[in-house]
């Protein structure tokens, strides 16, 4: 150690420290540990000191302990990045940090994208010292990270296939949810991890007037690491809100929310099930009720919102039109002609 580090250190050890902030950049650990050590000894042992003296040790006990923390932290990203280079596994540092290797592979992705940018920020300023990663430590950390997410990738893959016919049991013994109770003993029985989407459309029978909503659940495939080597396939949950008859009988409404061919509940979404399938008639009036809907938006709604009344009148003119052709779409349905198939 030079006589300056010395200096300092020594300043260091002697100055009052009750935030962690008090503690001068590049301070080494072992000299927090000793300070803090020193603190709580007097706190153990000295017992007729003065009270004023005893709040100050404890408090230099609590910001140096913080201090010391923030520190560890600070430096774990480059320490992981070390030991894997050194030749350590994902599995030994997984186990070293007490988390998964997922989350220990996270971790080590967000300190080298903010060491990367630091790294290009520096650069920009024309800085006389680079600090951070330059890109080919960024690169490296990186595909240490690829290979971490692959390996979560295939052990989630086995553990799926190996827990498929439990979930897919799981899931069918509920074809229907109402409450949150009802959902949280579903999920008690899946993985954590395991992928959770929710439906874009709501569903229901047509022509059905009565309905009551509920949550159909059901496994669907997701794909992980898309385009990698890694991407694979496996079990995901996805929730649907479904319009079921009502009144009826349970066994009734489970056959209905269970069914995947129900359209869409909602216009324009029903619209584009029936016309996709080749159905223009119910697919062209669905078409009709939307334009209905745009044109009271159109000429009611926003009209209504204007500051000029010149504006308003354009808008109403302009929702005529659409009503005009909501009216030729509805007659068109009645006769067009679907193609055979």
């Amino acid at each position: 150690m030079t006589e300056q580090h010395t200096d300092s250190n020594a300043a260091f050890m002697a100055a009052e420290t009750h935030r962690p902030d008090d503690v001068p950049a590049g301070t080494p650990l072992t000299s927090l540990a000793q300070k803090q050590s020193e603190a709580g000894l007097r706190l153990l042992t000295q017992h007729d000191r003065d009270q004023g003296a005893a709040v100050s040790d404890a408090l230099t006990k609590i910001a140096l302990g913080e201090a010391i923390r923030q520190t560890v932290r600070h430096q774990r990203g480059s320490t992981v990045a070390e030991a894997l280079r050194l030749g350590a596994t994902w599995d030994q540092v997984a186990a070293a940090l007490d988390t998964t290797e997922l989350a220990a592979a996270d971790d080590l992705r967000v300190w080298a994208e903010g060491q990367h940018n630091l790294y290009h920020q520096h650069l920009a300023e024309n800085s006389d010292i680079l600090v951070g990663l330059d890109d080919d430590g960024y690169n490296e950390v990186m595909r240490w990270f690829a290979f971490a997410v692959g390996r979560a990738v295939i052990d989630a893959r086995d553990t799926y296939t190996e827990q498929e016919p439990l979930l897919r049991a799981a899931v069918a013994a509920v074809p229907m949810i109402d409450t949150v109770g009802e959902l949280r003993a579903l999920l008690d029985q899946l993985p954590d991890e395991m992928p959770l989407s929710l439906d874009d459309h709501h569903r229901a029978l047509p022509g059905e007037e009565n309905q009551v909503h509920t949550i159909h659940p059901r496994l669907v495939a997701t794909v992980s690491g898309l385009a990698t080597e890694a991407e694979s396939k496996q079990s995901g949950l996805m929730l649907t809100q479904v319009y079921v008859p009502f009144p009826a009988e349970d066994e009734e409404q489970a056959a209905v929310a269970t069914r995947d061919d129900l359209p869409a509940y909602g216009e324009l979404p029903r619209a584009a099930y029936h016309l996709e399938r080749g159905e223009l008639r119910p697919g062209l009036k669905d078409i009709a009720e939307v334009l209905e809907e745009l044109a009271h938006l159109v000429g009611e709604v926003a009209a209504d919102y204007t500051e000029h009344d010149e504006d308003g009148s354009q808008l109403r003119v302009e929702a005529k039109r659409i009503t005009h052709a909501a009216e030729r779409v509805g007659k068109l349905a009645d006769t067009v002609e679907e193609v055979a198939e």
